[in-house]
């Protein structure tokens, strides 16, 4: 019963930070906006960035991460929460404040390839995501956490908890891809023809392709 009053409790910490972000957007006009470096530095995050060193396929590379403290002391339980495909962590600005407030240490990691992390040339996998995940705990000294995930990142977060089940002691997946066979869905490319979709790609399109994320789109969900 107490688990169960737990994830109540967060989920709807959660969707009250949905609700939160749906009314109050920020307003980011298109002339405003300009090219930005392959790692953000431009970009301001909400809470300070660090970073964690990594090294895999003789590369040297470096996490980006926001950890954030709990208001008043907190209640010693951490939150994870895993970005999705087309997201970095600075999107969970509204989720992180709400879940300090309410007394939870938040780690937010920018996925390598995402953010403000590094770009490097590898082998891109979820095991190999997860893997820099747990890293980035065991440097924080983070024992168990509740593991959030949207999207990609639900991916990530159910392939965080079967590696890690002594880590995960909570998963909670906010629309997540990959508990399905997604070729039903998206027909395989080959890398190849991707990168030449890729080079077609244009500030406008992407915005197009945002878009789709809702249902009502208002110019200020630009953000």
């Amino acid at each position: 019963m107490k688990t169960r009053n737990l994830l109540n409790n967060l989920f709807r910490l959660i969707c009250l930070t949905v609700l939160t972000t749906a009314a109050c957007p920020q307003i980011v006009m298109a002339d405003e906006l300009k090219p930005l470096s392959i790692t953000l530095e431009e970009y301001g995050y909400p809470y300070p960035v660090n970073y964690l060193p990594l090294m895999a396929e003789g590369q040297d590379f470096r996490m980006a991460y926001m950890d954030v403290q709990p208001v008043a002391g907190g209640n010693g339980k951490t939150v994870l929460l895993l970005h999705g495909k087309n997201f970095s962590g600075v999107y969970w600005k509204d989720t992180i404040t709400i879940l300090v407030s309410n007394g939870y240490r938040v780690v937010v990691p920018d996925q390598i390839g995402f953010g403000k992390s590094s770009k490097p040339n590898l082998h891109y996998s979820f095991h190999s995501l997860a893997a820099n995940t747990k890293k980035l705990l065991d440097k924080l000294n983070v024992k168990e956490v509740t593991v959030v995930g949207h999207s990609m990142g639900g991916m990530l977060a159910t392939r965080f908890a079967l590696l890690y089940p002594e880590t995960a002691s909570r998963l909670v997946l906010e629309n997540p891809i990959g508990l399905e066979d997604y070729r039903q869905f998206v027909p395989y490319v080959s890398v190849d023809d991707q990168y030449q979709s890729e080079l077609k790609v244009t500030a406008e399109s992407i915005r197009n392709y945002h878009k789709t994320y809702f249902v009502n789109w208002l110019p200020e969900y630009g953000e």
